[in-house]
């Protein structure tokens, strides 16, 4: 695939996931203004334990799943991407139904782990779409290492919309018997069971179909380690939804009050941290399939230049939101959530920005070029870290222990994963530059912005929110174009070279119309 067609490809990715991020940000503020933050609570503890378990099911399978058939499609195997496929269904599908039987079985032993047992009931309404999410997250798979990313993204989208339609429907009142936290719940399983009917339609549609498998090992061994991985990385929220509320208890909170901690952060503050991923993802997404073939062809200069700029490219993207959120993270959750305190903790975790994207290209090049043992190692490390910080650290700094855990995990995994990343590829660590001057660039970003949004906020604090996000977003942009981040002067001359080569396809359709004309008369 040529650069342009990267380029196509991570626009239409990332439009797609830009409205579908958009849609699931508004429809979080619509919920935590309808239910509250204690049962956005509930609601999390139950996402939690759920993704806990999809992770255990499909977790390793669709990274694995695109990268052989990326690969088979690399070497002129055009028929192996459905082998792949019908054996990765047999693991996840066989691994779903035996965790919901088994969650079903020990449901009433799960006090043990969740500190309110009001999210009992709830998780037991969701448990059946376990089948159904794993279902339809196997089959995106195929759609993203056959390069399909338009039908890979609008599944994602479809996927929200139903939910979001569902939830509206159930949690108003409007069937008998059904609402509030109970009326999310029934909402989620009925919009996953409708996805995975759509998604199964159109992969019929675009010509899938199910061979007889014997590939079961070749997608099993890679996906082990990516799976642990995975399962460890849902743990993270499980830490944080299951074990914090605990903690944050034995701190001196109350059951309520460490609730409405765990949905503030869960619920309101992520879902805005993690903003840029609408792009670094898309990024990441389509450079899985072009990197698994730069490995598998031994052409690793190729791969050399799309790590370096990639990381680059999604730290810049990344640093755009640094300095907002530094200057206005309590202002912003106050304006969309009415809340202040989950902008406090935005603001406090704001310098995650500059580690989040490094790790999630490294990690995702890593598990591109078969280093999932490797990347598994520095994950666990980083991992146990987290785990030990959480269930620690909120005795002597409450919430706040939970940044502490995400920057010493994420610390941990960056060194390690370039460290073996390098081993094998030299790395050109040019990210280095751009990761420092972002950093340096965020301080005299974030005082515009103050200096604007004190100076606006006299006349109205909505348009002083806006007006000193553009104030330091055009400071910033200024900078990375100054320092040679950002090569405004190539993207021109390629948009008049677009036009240009429009322009004389359009002069030749008319000449060959004109001499059509002259011949037919």
């Amino acid at each position: 695939m040529s650069y342009s067609s990267v380029f196509r490809s991570v626009a239409t990715v990332t439009v797609l996931s830009v409205i579908t991020r958009t849609l699931a940000f508004l429809f979080k503020i619509y919920l935590s203004r309808a239910v509250g933050a204690e049962i956005l609570g509930l609601y999390q503890i139950c996402l939690s334990v759920f993704f806990l378990f999809i992770s255990l099911t499909s977790g390793g399978l669709t990274t694995v799943l695109s990268r052989k058939i990326a690969e088979s499609d690399a070497l002129g195997d055009k028929t192996g991407s459905l082998t792949y496929l019908t054996a990765s269904l047999a693991i996840g599908m066989t691994a779903a139904a035996v965790s919901v039987g088994a969650l079903y079985l020990f449901a009433p032993y799960a006090t043990v782990l969740i500190s309110d047992e009001r999210a009992l009931p709830l998780l037991r309404i969701m448990l059946p779409a376990l089948l159904s999410t794993t279902f339809y997250i196997i089959i995106r798979g195929w759609f993203w290492g056959t390069k399909q990313f338009g039908a890979f993204s609008v599944t994602e989208l479809i996927e929200e919309v139903l939910r979001i339609l569902c939830t509206l429907l159930l949690v108003s009142g409007v069937v008998s018997g059904i609402n509030g936290a109970t009326g999310i719940a029934v909402a989620f399983t009925v919009s996953d069971v409708i996805v995975a009917i759509i998604v199964f339609v159109m992969f019929l549609r675009k010509g899938g179909k199910f061979r007889k498998f014997g590939s079961v090992g070749e997608i099993l061994k890679p996906s082990a380690p990516l799976t642990v991985m995975r399962v460890f990385g849902s743990l993270v929220g499980t830490a944080l939804a299951l074990i914090l509320p605990a903690r944050l208890i034995a701190g001196g909170m109350s059951v309520s009050e460490a609730t409405a901690s765990v949905g503030r952060i869960a619920g309101m503050a992520n879902p805005l941290l993690f903003a840029p991923n609408a792009i670094i993802g898309s990024l990441a997404i389509v450079l899985i399939p072009e990197m698994s073939a730069d490995n598998v062809r031994g052409n690793y200069a190729s791969l050399n230049r799309r790590i370096d700029t990639g990381i680059s490219l999604a730290l810049i993207v990344s640093g755009a939101f640094l300095a907002i959120y530094l200057a206005l993270g309590e202002e912003i959750t106050l304006f969309l959530y009415d809340d202040s305190q989950s902008g406090l903790y935005l603001a406090a975790c704001a310098p995650l920005l500059l580690l989040m994207p490094v790790n999630q290209i490294v990690t995702s090049t890593l598990n591109s070029v078969g280093m999932e043992k490797e990347s598994f190692y520095t994950f666990t490390i980083g991992t146990i870290f987290m785990i030990a910080a959480c269930y620690i650290l909120p005795k002597y700094i409450g919430i706040y222990a939970v940044i502490v855990a995400n920057a010493a995990c994420l610390v941990i995994e960056v060194i390690g994963n370039v460290y073996l990343l390098n081993k094998k590829i030299k790395l050109k660590l040019g990210f280095l530059k751009t990761f420092l001057l972002i950093a340096v660039f965020a301080f005299p970003c974030k005082l515009i912005i103050d200096w604007v949004y004190n100076s606006a906020a006299r006349v109205d604090a909505v348009f002083a929110i806006g007006a000193a996000a553009v104030a330091g977003s055009a400071m910033y942009f200024a900078l990375c174009y100054v320092a040679g981040l950002i090569d405004l002067d190539l993207f021109m001359s390629r948009v008049r070279k677009r036009g240009g080569a429009r322009s004389r396809g359009a002069v030749i359709g008319e000449k060959n119309a004109s001499e059509k004309s002259l011949s037919q008369s």
